[in-house]
């Protein structure tokens, strides 16, 4: 089990959202919203491979793709 925690460094409050399965095959879905320079954990999620959205407060989105936990980790969501 891990826990996964996303910082926020944008302009405005963020959504972000996380779909996988376990080891058995249940789905796991997270959703979390932050706040600017918030900072949120998931606690306990499966190592995986999930997929990943962050979505801006006007529902545009900003970010998507897949990532693999397998660690302790925090994402800081900021401009590129």
């Amino acid at each position: 089990m891990q826990s996964v925690c996303i910082k926020n460094k944008l302009a405005d409050k963020i959504t972000f959202s996380i779909v996988g399965k376990d080891e058995d095959g249940n789905p796991i879905k997270k959703e979390l919203v932050i706040q600017k320079d918030g900072k949120e954990c998931v606690f306990e999620l499966p190592k995986g491979i999930y997929t990943y959205e962050i979505v801006l407060a006007n529902k545009e989105v900003f970010k998507k793709g897949e990532y693999k936990f397998n660690e302790e980790l925090t994402i800081t969501v900021k401009e590129e």
